[in-house]
């Protein structure tokens, strides 16, 4: 069994996310929706764990199980995050050989001492002092680690009742953390992103336990269900909009999980817009979404930066936002700066398409295969000695 209707929503998220990290300024950056939706890492780790949960919590009985497991949660994750930060590298090389005003190469997000710790997926443990290289892929090692805990969890819990109670206290030990320690209320990533992910992938799973027993219940489909959808839509963007940088925002895997307990249904009308093929298109690329648009983003600075030396005019501005120095792409004109913002998500969107097809899916692949071949190797006959 699928959830289509999740799909399309972590499609809308994944570009949502990729317009917040765009710093262009025009009416787009304003949006209080746009400036929070850094919240939907969350509802990421939330379906992410509704997901997981769904497909292999009864699948994971012995260590063969978990090593399968997790040799394919890598296979999806890994090899489109490697590409990724490899990418970044010759945007470096650029960087020191040419002449302009901007910081000097392989230093700060892009030392290369940090590569190795990108690499292996564990830049959420705070082993770094800052976000590094391919900036969103902090939540992608925080995830890849909240698999591994899932997998133990399932291998050393075995009956359900004590995975789920498990589950209720690592996700309420990841909330603890995140509201005792988090100097940016629930906006935690290189430092403590690992408890935020806990927090949120395992509430999803609760969800999911939650979904199951209302199905077994008989609740096949919601009441109202056009209505109870409208106010859960209604919800998100209000929260979204006014949690940002506050301590509501702590509250974030909870609302996205009642959101994708609600579409789970799948009974109303914003599911069956979901469900049509533009957006199923979209969430199948969602993680390239993701993973590409802060390689789009740079490039996008670089040509700025570019122009603004050919034509000798400014192409960007400083300003403080929300406490925080941000440097801008501007030329002062808002509604041309929206274009250009809407060229960026079509930009991020042509990108993706190609990665999910070129290196997603084949490496995807190439890590199923593996375990393929595993299958097929035969047998080798016990030596036994006489002593």
């Amino acid at each position: 069994m699928r959830f289509p209707v999740l799909d399309g929503w972590r499609g809308l998220c994944a570009l949502f996310v990729a317009l917040f990290h765009f710093n262009a300024l025009g009416h787009f950056y304003l949006v209080p929706f746009v400036r929070g939706s850094y919240l939907f890492v969350d509802f990421f780790f939330v379906l992410s764990g509704f997901v997981i949960t769904h497909a292999y919590v009864g699948r994971l009985k012995s260590a063969p199980d978990g090593r399968n497991f997790l040799v394919r949660r890598l296979g999806r994750v890994w090899p489109l995050h490697a590409a990724t930060l490899i990418a970044f590298i010759p945007l470096e090389i650029v960087k020191a050989l040419a002449i302009s005003g901007e910081t000097a190469a392989f230093t700060g997000r892009f030392a290369p001492s940090s590569i190795l710790s990108n690499l292996f997926l564990v830049h959420s443990l705070g082993i770094e002092d800052r976000l590094t290289w391919n900036v969103p892929s902090w939540s992608i090692s925080a995830e890849f680690l909240a698999y591994i805990t899932f997998a133990a969890l399932c291998l050393l819990a075995r009956r359900r009742w004590l995975v789920t109670a498990s589950a209720v206290a690592l996700s309420a030990a990841g909330a603890f953390v995140v509201m005792g320690w988090s100097d940016r209320y629930v906006d935690t990533s290189f430092d403590f992103g690992y408890f935020r992910c806990l927090y949120g992938f395992f509430a999803g799973h609760i969800v999911y336990r939650l979904f199951r027993a209302a199905r077994g219940a008989g609740l096949s489909s919601l009441p109202m269900p056009g209505v109870i959808e409208g106010l859960s839509l209604a919800a998100v963007i209000g929260f979204v909009a006014m949690a940002r940088g506050n301590a509501l925002s702590y509250a974030s895997p909870l609302l996205f999980g009642l959101v994708v307990w609600v579409f789970a249904f799948e009974g109303g009308g914003f599911s069956r817009l979901l469900a049509k093929r533009p957006f199923q298109w979209l969430g199948a690329r969602s993680y390239s979404i993701y993973m590409v648009h802060a390689l789009v983003i740079a490039l996008f600075h670089k040509a700025a930066a570019f122009l603004q030396r050919l034509l000798g005019q400014p192409m960007f501005v400083d300003q403080t936002i929300e406490g925080e120095e941000e440097r801008l792409i501007s030329i002062g004109i808002p509604l041309v700066m929206d274009s250009l913002a809407l060229a960026y998500l079509g930009t991020v969107v042509a990108v993706a398409s190609l990665t999910y097809r070129f290196v997603e899916r084949p490496g995807q692949a190439s890590f199923n295969a593996l375990l393929l071949k595993d299958r097929k190797r035969p047998v080798q006959p016990a030596v036994v000695e006489i002593v």
